[in-house]
């Protein structure tokens, strides 16, 4: 970072140091290229220029805006990763066990929660599905705000009106993660929370707007904190048996408990972890609950 913030002047030698600078950051934390970018694109160095102009036409193809209701995702790379904790996890719980590798494919993730301005026009488009449970209730109706009071198969009505579907659980703990194997993405204390997410010791017992806090590294926000998000998956007591692929682990159509993860406004650090996981009733429309969607690099969600 701080070889990039040096004035490149004329110095030929320093813009390959540079250069060579630039493709290490865009390994290890891609998020912090994007602030150098207004510097960078009018760098001397036709490699640096190019570079930067080539990962800004790239982002723009790294995104997928749903037709219906303009929900906005971005693609995720595909890799392996381990998902669970591991039993040396402070404040682990049993069923973020066994730690177990996945192979999750490319896919889209929701930048942010679904909001109340998106839901809106789902619900103007759709005069025949109620209200969500805190519709009209100031303390959570604002435009930014995630969408709370909505059941899992609300949720599920919402992603087929748009073309979109429920994350699986592994690709919502991968794209959580962002390569990291900590508590939570910035690291494993409290303090490391606070940068990244609302929950009950910042947020002052209320809901917040979507993206005030610090993304990953792949550009996500809210992962950790403000609402619990409903995924696709049944709610297992552990990973035994689960599916390694990054498929969602359902043992019949309907289950009577589905996963939720993330954490919320009102709950504490430790139920904000990367790891954790609970499972509530498709039929529960809590405050504190929402959700983002998905979609399948391949035709169809």
């Amino acid at each position: 970072m701080e070889l990039l913030q040096i004035d490149p002047g004329n110095d030929t030698g320093l813009w390959k140091r540079q250069f060579v600078a630039l493709r290490v950051l865009e390994r290890l934390d891609p998020s912090a290229v994007n602030g150098l970018n207004s510097i960078l694109e009018r760098h001397p160095y036709p490699e640096i220029r190019q570079r930067i102009k080539g990962r800004a036409e790239q982002a723009l193809l790294d995104v997928f805006t749903a037709e219906q209701g303009g929900y906005e995702l971005i693609r995720i790379p595909g890799w392996v990763f381990m998902m669970g904790s591991p039993e040396s996890e402070a404040e682990r719980f049993s069923d973020e066990g066994p730690l177990h590798k996945v192979t999750v494919p490319d896919f889209y993730i929701g930048r942010y929660p679904v909001t109340n301005e998106e839901y809106g026009l789902f619900l103007k488009n759709n005069p025949d599905v109620p209200e969500p449970r805190y519709w009209a209730h100031r303390q959570y109706n604002q435009p930014r705000q995630p969408v709370v009071g909505v059941s899992w198969d609300d949720a599920k009505k919402y992603a087929e009106w748009a073309g979109l579907r429920l994350s699986t659980e592994a690709e919502w703990e991968y794209a959580c993660r962002a390569n990291t194997q900590t508590r939570y993405y910035p690291g494993d204390k409290e303090e490391d929370l606070d940068r990244a997410g609302w929950y009950d010791k910042n947020s002052a017992h209320r809901l917040h707007p979507v993206g005030e806090k610090e993304p990953n590294s792949f550009g996500l926000y809210d992962m950790h904190g403000n609402v619990w998000e409903w995924v696709e998956d049944g709610k297992h007591d552990n990973y035994n048996g689960g599916p390694s692929d990054g498929s969602a682990w359902i043992d019949s159509p309907r289950s009577s408990i589905r996963v939720i993860r993330g954490g919320s406004w009102g709950g504490g650090a430790h139920l904000c972890r990367s790891a954790i996981r609970r499972g509530f009733p498709p039929y529960d429309r809590s405050d504190y609950l929402g959700f983002r969607f998905s979609k399948s690099v391949s035709l169809g969600p």
